[in-house]
């Protein structure tokens, strides 16, 4: 009768070991998923310079809007735009990068719409959502 008694609890603590390595790998993978790692620790990304020139391509007239983004908090993908005013027009433009913790990354956005013979300023900005 004793040996039923020690079969049992042997069974009881095998059962409860497989259940405790079951638990711990799927907790495991379940934290290596980019999803949840995501949402523990998503991107936070700033954008720490811009800036504008003008230039020439070929016979066309083209402004650049330089961008430098920096990531504070967990890897993952952000979309950066960068918005040009001239008159009464708008452009917009986007990007979506893949950014690791800590990594900066320098962005270009080419803006061909913008008129050369217009005497409206330029207007810019950036941002990051």
């Amino acid at each position: 009768m004793n040996e039923k008694k020690a079969d049992k609890k042997g069974v009881k603590i095998l059962v409860v070991g497989i259940a405790i390595i079951v638990a711990v790998v799927l907790l495991f993978l379940l934290f290596q998923s980019p999803i949840v790692q995501r949402a523990i620790n998503p991107p936070n990304v700033e954008v720490i310079s811009k800036s504008a020139s003008d230039g020439l391509e070929g016979l066309d007239y083209v402004v650049y809007v330089h961008a430098t983004v920096f990531n504070h908090g967990g890897s993952g993908q952000v979309t950066v735009w960068a918005e040009v005013q001239q008159g009464g027009n708008t452009w917009k433009k986007a990007q979506t990068i893949s950014i690791d913790s800590k990594q900066s990354m320098d962005l270009t956005f080419k803006f061909k719409e913008v008129a050369f013979w217009s005497l409206e300023s330029c207007y810019y900005r950036v941002w990051v959502e």
